[in-house]
């Protein structure tokens, strides 16, 4: 972990372009990452953060409903890298003595890693990708 730092969902916002944006946050608030979602990703992240559960299942909650009857959970999530302006990220699923690394879009990552109460990661050098808070110009959702 030592190439990494926790971070956490400190909301989702719209953005001038009206793009819906999650914004992950280090646990002093001074630097933001701020990665653009769609709309129905932002919805799943939002119900897990507020702990809304839908009468029927997102794909989030069948992926969490199918792990959970394999006896596997979600240990922890890392936003890895950035490549020609796409975030990537990795869960990290247990299951008896095994962790799998499974490759996954962030916003995905995100939304099953608050279904687990699971931590979020950054690698450090998505670091020169963050912003200060203040300069942020979005409308918050």
């Amino acid at each position: 972990m030592f190439n990494n730092i926790q971070v956490f969902v400190k909301g989702i916002v719209i953005d001038e372009n009206n793009n819906h944006v999650v914004m992950l946050s280090d646990k002093e608030e001074t630097k933001v990452l701020p990665i653009v979602i769609g709309p129905v990703e932002a919805m799943a992240i939002l119900m897990n953060m507020q702990g809304i559960t839908p009468n029927r299942p997102l794909t989030h909650n069948l992926l969490k409903n199918l792990l959970d009857l394999l006896g596997a959970e979600v240990e922890q999530i890392i936003i890895t890298n950035i490549k020609d302006n796409v975030y990537y990220a990795n869960l990290y699923i247990k299951h008896d003595k095994y962790t799998f690394e499974v490759d996954s879009r962030p916003s995905d990552a995100i939304a099953i890693a608050l279904a687990y109460n699971a931590p979020i990661y950054m690698n450090l050098k998505l670091i020169e990708f963050t912003v200060n808070p203040s300069d942020l110009n979005v409308d918050r959702s």
